[in-house]
């Protein structure tokens, strides 16, 4: 992830408003169970990598069983609203939320039993090298599961990315773009899902409620803020509608 900030607290608080508290990408809790569906969670070691605001790692150890979740994000307005958000849910002791510099992960080998992110890979240019160092610090037989912000192929696909518009700075790559990255890594039993077809349906219920809480949103950030950014998720809507951004599921195990 880049060291500039993009998820300021006007950002956060827009997400928020899209998909509750803790989350700044869609699905929730639900989510977060689906992306680590059959995966013995209790009592493990998780690391989160791109923490959020800390709605996934609540879910990882509240409700899934983790015995410890670290978590690292790069960005200090992310961290101060996470550990906020854990201290309230009182799980301060079971997830560490770490602020750290894009590069290497500033863990020893073999240090997890699963590595865990949910949509912010997308952020991170160099994809091989952030998945030999997931490679590096899980356990051998560990577990990478991951949801991710993919690309769909092909004209209508580049033709509906280019709507998509907004602040942030991605890198954008496509399932089997991400599953030979993967493989190149040294993972084993690599496999992606597509979440297209869920997200599709689920993207229009998100303008509504962005068109619900309008007036809420202008009166806390702003109407200079909420209207191009409004554009900005029907230009989303229209990707993900086209084929051209496709939310997928990725896995693969450490030898």
């Amino acid at each position: 992830m880049t060291s500039d900030i993009q998820y300021p607290d006007n950002f956060i608080e827009r997400l928020h408003a899209v998909w509750g508290e803790g989350f700044l990408s869609p699905g929730g809790a639900e989510e977060v169970r689906e992306i680590v569906r059959d995966i013995d969670l209790a009592q493990k070691t998780v690391l989160d990598i791109g923490f959020g605001t800390a709605g996934p790692a609540i879910t990882l150890a509240r409700e899934l069983g983790a015995g410890q979740v670290v978590g690292v994000d790069v960005e200090e307005p992310l961290h101060r609203r996470a550990k906020a958000i854990v201290d309230a849910a009182g799980l301060s002791e079971r997830i560490d939320l770490r602020l750290v510099e894009p590069g290497p992960l500033p863990f020893g080998d073999a240090s997890f039993d699963v590595v865990f992110s949910k949509d912010s890979i997308i952020h991170i240019p160099d994809k091989g090298a952030l998945f030999a160092e997931v490679r590096r610090v899980l356990k051998p037989g560990g577990t990478f599961a991951a949801s991710d912000w993919l690309s769909g192929e092909g004209p209508d696909a580049e033709a509906a990315l280019r709507h998509m518009g907004g602040h942030l700075h991605f890198e954008m790559a496509t399932a089997p773009q991400m599953e030979k990255i993967l493989r190149d890594a040294g993972f084993k039993s690599v496999s992606s899902v597509d979440r297209n077809a869920w997200y599709a349906i689920v993207v229009d219920e998100e303008l509504r409620t962005l068109e619900r809480v309008y007036d809420d949103l202008v009166a806390r950030v702003g109407k200079e803020v909420v209207d191009p950014w409004l554009q900005v998720r029907r230009g989303l809507a229209r990707a993900v509608q086209g084929g051209g951004l496709r939310p997928t599921h990725l896995r693969g195990t450490s030898p």
